[in-house]
């Protein structure tokens, strides 16, 4: 078992979303699902820096006053659309995308393999999928992982909070083969010891 102070430092560190997303986005279109809670739009402002062509960001929460005054500062382009991923609607309005980022998404969802044939749904050429994982070996997912399993997982689960429950602790190779079972190829991995980014293509 890890000491609290040697995880919370392993858990501060994380993988170099806003490089990756300048390499895949430019030239592309692009959309964040999952685009507002801790980061205001922050990855889709990115992508609109690194040269997409279109930039949508959905979520199920509404933008928040940072997404707002940081839009309006920029004069930003890029199109906030409020929905559930699952949703078919969501995807209709939201459209098909070159690229897709969801990061923060995969393990507060009840359904981890129907949750990533969505966002394939919405994926043209590549998605990038950024969850939050457990040290565990090969390809085991716990159920509701009790508080204190990752640095940043601190509320009990509560069935009746819905999304914000940490419905999984997912170890790496667990979300490969997840990726493969839904029909995506991962070609690209970046891991910490809590944390692993995949990107991975329609095969």
């Amino acid at each position: 078992m890890l000491l609290p102070a040697l995880r919370h430092r392993l858990s501060r560190r994380r993988p170099p979303r806003e490089s990756l997303i300048a390499r895949h986005a430019a030239g592309r279109s692009f959309v964040d699902i999952g685009c507002m809670w801790s980061v205001d739009g922050a990855l889709a402002f990115a992508a609109e820096d690194a040269g997409a062509t279109r930039v949508t960001g959905v979520d199920i929460m509404p933008p928040t006053p940072a997404y707002e005054a940081e839009h309006a500062r920029r004069g930003s382009s890029v199109r906030f659309v409020a929905g559930d991923l699952h949703d078919p609607a969501t995807l209709e309005q939201t459209g098909v995308h070159d690229v897709v980022w969801c990061s923060g998404v995969l393990y507060h969802a009840p359904h981890p393999l129907l949750t990533l044939e969505r966002l394939k749904a919405f994926t043209g050429e590549t998605l990038i999928v950024a969850s939050e994982t457990l040290p565990l070996r090969g390809t085991q997912c716990v159920f509701a992982p009790p508080p204190g399993s990752h640095p940043a997982h601190s509320e009990p689960f509560d069935p009746a909070a819905g999304y914000v429950n940490w419905y999984w602790g997912i170890s790496p190779g667990a979300l490969r083969q997840m990726l493969v079972a839904v029909g995506l190829e991962p070609v690209e991995e970046h891991r910490t010891v809590y944390h692993t980014t995949i990107v991975a293509r329609p095969r």
